[in-house]
């Protein structure tokens, strides 16, 4: 009988060990993680009274749990600094109802609700949602950039009036972009690009407005032409497009209350790491060469639109001055280096006539020589964003400014970043002008 109790107190000391063991471990792993995070947590804080930006960080190498980390207390930031600036503030945007209903998809069995803006990667967004709606595992870019608003289903067109339970019930996001930067990137594919519907929409426009000429292409807006336009509809509240008005008209942050902001700077990133909070991440597994995709597409959309209506705009360009600009509009897009001359002539242009295809390998075979040849694209494409806001003179920032205020505010963008208010020199180099 005794010998029967000292195994069975035995037995029930190894069990109870187990559990201590078992639970010291568990203890151990919990204050550990909170350790790495708190770490993490003062690494941020340190970087920050450098001055080093909350995006910045995120292009530190570091382990991808502790990345996801510091992009969650970045997004964390950015909502935060949304709540502050909106503070009592709901009447920001000036779109009206049909047009913020109709940039607002709502995916119902992702509880997710996305805010769609122009030039901030809404083509990206609009393929992916597609695949969400129909349950396909492939990448966005799959599908052609045209074809994003295939089976389009926005608040409007699903005819969701009484969308205020939608907004409390189901996470909400949107990306934003740098207002200069998004601004220029307008001009580039909608002006400067051959586009003869934008030439037609707002380039005739522009040119009516400014040299108060009619019935004009629109073909030829400069830089400073556009943007001088630009301050009028906005001023005026009439012809505003949606590529180039704010952000905060669009998406009205002050009413919804985003849970995500994700940034164009940092695109990648938040874009997974949006996916994962919404249990999305098998889609993260076709998106593993997100940067090279993403550049792949956009050259193949470039040629293709070219393809597409360079028999419509000759009467206003030429083959060979179409193809010119698409080439310095990668340039300053940082996709080819501004050392890689045009490969074509204007014989090639109107006799041989190059291909939508020999065009687009040129292009590719430029770009893989840049990044091999030329390290320094991001600093070139930086560089010539420079060189296109000093074409403007300074009181006309000062009324871009004005205009993009709630942008700069709400999303935390410089309204008045040094590099570009640097003082005008009388002889400026237009990138415009080929």
């Amino acid at each position: 009988m005794k010998r029967r109790s000292t195994l069975l107190i035995r037995k029930v000391l190894k069990h109870k060990t187990s559990w201590i063991v078992a639970g010291f471990i568990c203890y151990s792993v919990l204050m550990l993680t909170n350790n790495l995070y708190k770490a993490e947590d003062r690494w941020i804080e340190v970087e920050l009274g450098k001055g080093v930006t909350m995006e910045n960080m995120i292009n530190v190498s570091r382990p991808e749990t502790i990345k996801d980390h510091t992009i969650g207390a970045i997004m964390k930031s950015r909502k935060h600094n949304l709540d502050k600036q909106c503070y009592n503030r709901i009447d920001i945007g000036r779109s009206d109802e049909d047009n913020f209903k109709a940039h607002m998809q709502f995916v119902p069995e992702e509880k997710m609700v996305y805010c769609g803006i122009e030039k901030v990667g809404s083509t990206f967004w609009r393929r992916l949602i597609q695949l969400l709606h129909t349950h396909e595992l492939r990448s966005p870019y799959s599908i052609k950039p045209r074809d994003c608003m295939q089976n389009y289903k926005s608040l409007q067109s699903q005819k969701l009036d009484n969308y205020d339970d939608i907004l409390k019930e189901n996470s909400k996001f949107l990306f934003v972009r740098d207002p200069y930067s998004r601004l220029l990137s307008g001009y580039l594919d909608k002006i400067f690009s051959p586009n003869p519907y934008y030439w037609y929409l707002i380039g005739s426009k522009a040119v009516e407005f400014t040299r108060k000429q009619k019935k004009h292409c629109g073909h030829d807006v400069t830089f400073p032409e556009m943007v001088e336009y630009f301050i009028h509809t906005e001023e005026q509240n009439k012809d505003r497009d949606g590529h180039f008005l704010p952000a905060t008209d669009h998406c009205r942050p002050c009413f919804i209350k985003y849970d995500y902001i994700g940034k164009m700077e940092t695109f990648a990133d938040d874009v997974h790491f949006i996916l994962k909070e919404f249990n999305l991440e098998n889609y993260t597994s076709v998106l593993k060469d997100f940067k090279t995709d993403s550049i792949l597409d956009s050259i193949t959309d470039t040629v293709e639109t070219f393809r597409d209506v360079r028999s419509t705009f000759t009467k206003c360009l030429s083959i060979y001055g179409g193809l010119q600009r698409i080439w310095r509009k990668l340039q300053i897009r940082g996709i080819i280096s501004e050392q890689i001359k045009f490969p074509f002539n204007k014989n090639d242009a109107t006799k041989f006539k190059p291909s939508s295809q020999t065009f687009k390998n040129a292009i590719i075979n430029a770009h893989i020589e840049s990044k091999k040849q030329y390290n320094n694209l991001k600093d070139q494409k930086r560089k010539y964003l420079i060189s296109a806001y000093n074409l403007l003179p300074l009181a006309t920032m000062d009324k871009l400014q004005k205009i993009f205020q709630n942008d700069f505010q709400i999303f935390g963008y410089d309204k008045r970043p040094d590099y570009l208010y640097q003082p005008r020199q009388k002889n400026i180099v237009d990138i415009f002008k080929l």
